[in-house]
């Protein structure tokens, strides 16, 4: 069964050698955006509305709507809660953090008053595409199985002497969790590791986030057609542990203790993408944009490395810290399009509407020294073709604006699936503080739910996860 975890949340433990696969394709790809508060407050339906530094990273044809200098940062408090089920076992996990999700800068020109062309503009702003900051733990008594004894593990490394077992299986003989035998012709392994009944836990904890600085150029036409051109830099930094822990229930007598084994990774990349769109006011109500978001190229830098503990009775307490791995690649985020339209109730307010499509079955990895060929056909397999909708209104009350806004971000594996979803709600309000400056506030709840399993075998429950993302954001507001 195709699994996933949405939200930046990975569990998967390598049997052989740390290598990139379908999850992290799959993770680096998705976007959720957390820039402004009035794109917060609204679902991020912007495309087709404009005039927002997060519209721009939508649809570059929004900075097309400005008038005159705006200079804009944001704020925000995001709380990331999960709950977890693992054989009947409940846990809850949390992870707090105070972030800038959005800066930006746009110079707005007039160029004519009658002329075709009426305004240009020029911006730079720095949006973030999706937050890596989380905290997951599950635990549960797996009466079935344990890590060491499944289906495959003792198969995969019978035959193999201790100096040539894979990464994880030598750092299990060093710590005794196997042991080795030689019966004259070959060796073979056994285990103290009871085969089930024992405690099993996965604590995920990551720091990080993926952003993009847009450099954006756009024009108005006639008041009514309006373009724009992005290029952008994109970054993306995650560090973090996973750690999956077994150890026997306090009522049971036997030399094993517990182990667990910690895997720590560091991932920095810098990259590159295009984008170009348009709005146009097909009349006085009606709004029409659309844009085209370029694959991302990503170069990344990343470092692994574990460590590996066990706690017998006789033989007490063992240790072993693999050396650092450092891995250079390539990742090509899918391409995107985005379609959309905003509906204009005279000057009282809006409804908008987003549409965005994008593959992530596309998102493919290159390296000079490794053949990621079986890695990018199993992605191609499991993800497929999504649909993101996005809906938001904007009304005046006074001399403020009030904003309510939903978002659905369909399945990475495929339209018709809903494994990984994520749905979000929100609202918002505008505050003037002076003719040039406003403050901006807004909520958003977001909430997935997903299932992974800790590792390869047929009986094994799979953990399920419900996450809660709690997100204040607040914008400062100056035109000049």
């Amino acid at each position: 069964m195709k699994r996933i975890l949405t939200i930046a949340i990975t569990i998967a433990f390598a049997t052989t050698a740390f290598a990139q696969g379908a999850d992290d394709a799959c993770l680096y790809s998705q976007t959720y955006y957390q820039g402004t508060a009035k794109a917060l407050g609204m679902g991020n339906a912007l495309g087709a509305v404009g005039g927002d530094m997060t519209s721009i990273c939508i649809n570059p044809a929004g900075m097309g709507i400005y008038r005159s200098n705006e200079l804009t940062a944001t704020f925000d408090l995001l709380d990331n809660f999960q709950q977890s089920t693992y054989y009947g076992t409940g846990n809850n996990a949390n992870q707090m953090r105070l972030t800038i999700p959005n800066i930006g800068w746009v110079s707005a020109k007039q160029r004519s008053n009658y002329r075709p062309l009426r305004f240009t503009q020029f911006g730079i702003g720095l949006t973030r595409t999706n937050d890596f900051n989380i905290h997951s733990f599950a635990k549960g008594l797996n009466p079935n199985s344990s890590k060491i004894h499944n289906e495959n593990f003792f198969s995969q490394i019978d035959g193999l002497s201790p100096d040539d077992l894979p990464n994880d299986a030598y750092s299990y003989w060093r710590t005794y969790l196997i042991d080795d035998h030689h019966d004259g012709q070959s060796y073979y392994y056994t285990s103290n590791v009871p085969e089930g009944n024992v405690w099993q836990s996965a604590d995920n904890q990551f720091k990080g986030r993926s952003e993009e600085w847009s450099f954006t150029g756009s024009a108005n036409f006639h008041d009514c057609l309006f373009v724009g051109l992005s290029v952008n830099l994109a970054h993306i930094k995650r560090v973090g542990t996973r750690t999956f822990e077994e150890s026997r229930p306090n009522d049971v007598n036997t030399d094993f203790k517990n182990w667990n084994y910690s895997e720590s990774i560091k991932s920095n990349a810098m990259g590159f993408n295009a984008k170009i769109g348009f709005i146009y006011l097909a009349n006085s109500w009606l709004r029409i944009g659309g844009a085209f978001h370029s694959p991302t190229v990503y170069g990344f830098d990343e470092s692994w490395q574990t460590i590996t503990e066990s706690d017998f009775v006789m033989s007490g307490f063992h240790s072993y810290t693999s050396e650092e791995s450092n891995y250079e690649y390539t990742f090509i985020k899918p391409l995107k399009w985005v379609g959309s339209m905003a509906f204009l109730i005279g000057e009282q307010g809006l409804v908008s509407l987003d549409a965005e499509y994008t593959n992530f079955g596309a998102a493919r990895f290159k390296a000079n020294d490794y053949d990621y060929g079986n890695v990018n056909e199993n992605i191609k397999a499991t993800y497929g073709k999504t649909l993101n909708l996005r809906i938001g209104s904007e009304w005046m009350v006074g001399n403020s604006y009030l904003r309510i806004g939903a978002a659905y971000y369909g399945s990475p594996f495929g339209l018709g699936q809903t494994g990984g979803s994520v749905k979000t709600a929100s609202c918002g309000i505008s505050v003037p503080v002076s003719q040039s400056t406003t403050f901006d506030f807004a909520y958003e709840l977001a909430y997935g739910k997903s299932f992974a399993n800790l590792y390869d075998v047929a009986d094994l429950e799979s953990i399920t996860y419900k996450q809660f993302k709690n997100n204040i954001a607040a914008t400062l507001k100056m035109k000049f």
